[in-house]
């Protein structure tokens, strides 16, 4: 007599509902984490352009202040904008509008919380006198997009041809 063997292959139907619902449980149990590593992937994306776009801004900024002639060129100095004209005789406004750091009326840094300019005199003492401007320090604060924290640069800027003692200069 001969023994019939079944050559059938496959998963039967409970194998199958039993690996669904052990896939079902595993997901449950990773989608809160993947969620919350996705977000933070946007929170740095988010964060390192802000950083590049303050970055850029930074570097204009300090490079126009430097090519100030002489303080006869600053017509206006205040806490939250600075203007002078630039040797080329173009007028530049660095101000706050909104949440925008403008030069003149172009965005420059967009996402800005907080724009300070200070200006010093040649000893290193703050000054709020346009002749006596030797140097301006600035700071700004921005904040990407769907973050909570801020990224802060400052700098200070030494106008060139203004006679600058960098011996005797204080820094606060």
């Amino acid at each position: 007599m001969k023994k019939r063997i079944n050559k059938l292959f496959g998963f039967t139907a409970v194998e199958l509902l039993v690996t669904i619902v052990i896939l079902g449980i595993v997901g449950v149990a990773l989608a809160p984490g993947l969620g919350t590593a996705v977000q933070q992937y946007y929170i740095v994306l988010n964060s390192r352009q802000i950083v590049s776009a303050m970055s850029a801004g930074v570097d204009r900024i300090a490079r126009e202040i430097r090519l100030i002639p002489g303080s006869a060129q600053i017509s206006n100095i205040a806490a939250s904008n600075f203007q002078f004209q630039y040797p080329t005789g173009t007028n530049i406004t660095y101000s706050l509008s909104g949440t925008n750091l403008l030069r003149n009326s172009d965005v420059l840094i967009p996402n800005v919380t907080s724009l300070t300019f200070t200006y010093y005199d040649q000893t290193g003492a703050v000054t709020s006198v346009i002749a006596n401007v030797r140097s301006v320090r600035f700071q700004v604060t921005a904040t990407a997009p769907a973050s909570t924290q801020g990224v802060t640069i400052q700098t200070q800027i030494f106008m060139s041809n203004t006679g600058n003692d960098y011996e005797n200069f204080t820094s606060p």
